[in-house]
């Protein structure tokens, strides 16, 4: 009978044991599902690889030393953003300007500066560079629809020697 009783008080022991560190496993599962509050937050030193932000606004914030690597980002703002110091490589643009209205057409976006900027090998297509001003950039090697620019530069330079427009 001793024995049974024995048995039976480490089975429950067991069984509280096993319910606690469920409850326990519970908590910490809650607490690493929490969600930010509205407000300011500070984050530092922080690794939330995978997450996923929907519907969020982040107007005004500073991001310094941040890893986007592999980040897909769809219907974001980015009106007046001024990034410094970033690594684009394999990054894809598509889509950028203002949304078209109902109507299908499309508004002129405000003026973006690219200023010392590495875009070599770089593909533009069905782009609209209307009014693009280039200035004091390397174009060796670039084309537009399949003629190198430079010959295109110095064909019109030659025709209009008298009347450079610039």
């Amino acid at each position: 009978m001793r024995v049974v009783s024995s048995i039976m008080a480490i089975m429950f022991v067991v069984c509280v044991t096993l319910v606690l560190a469920q409850t326990e496993k519970s908590q910490e599962e809650e607490q690493m599902k929490t969600t930010i509050a509205c407000g300011k937050q500070v984050a530092a030193h922080v690794d939330i690889t995978g997450s996923v932000f929907n519907d969020v606004n982040l107007s005004g914030s500073t991001f310094e030393n941040v890893n986007l690597s592999k980040t897909r980002m769809h219907d974001i703002n980015l009106s007046d953003l001024d990034v410094s110091a970033a690594q684009i490589g394999g990054a894809k643009f598509k889509h950028i300007g203002p949304p078209p209205s109902k109507d299908g057409t499309q508004a002129r976006q405000r003026p973006v500066i690219f200023e010392e900027m590495q875009l070599c090998d770089s593909s533009f297509t069905r782009v609209d560079l209307s009014n693009v001003k280039i200035v004091d950039c390397n174009i060796a090697g670039m084309t537009i629809d399949g003629y190198l620019v430079t010959e295109l530069i110095a064909a019109y330079k030659s025709q209009h020697k008298e009347n450079p427009t610039r």
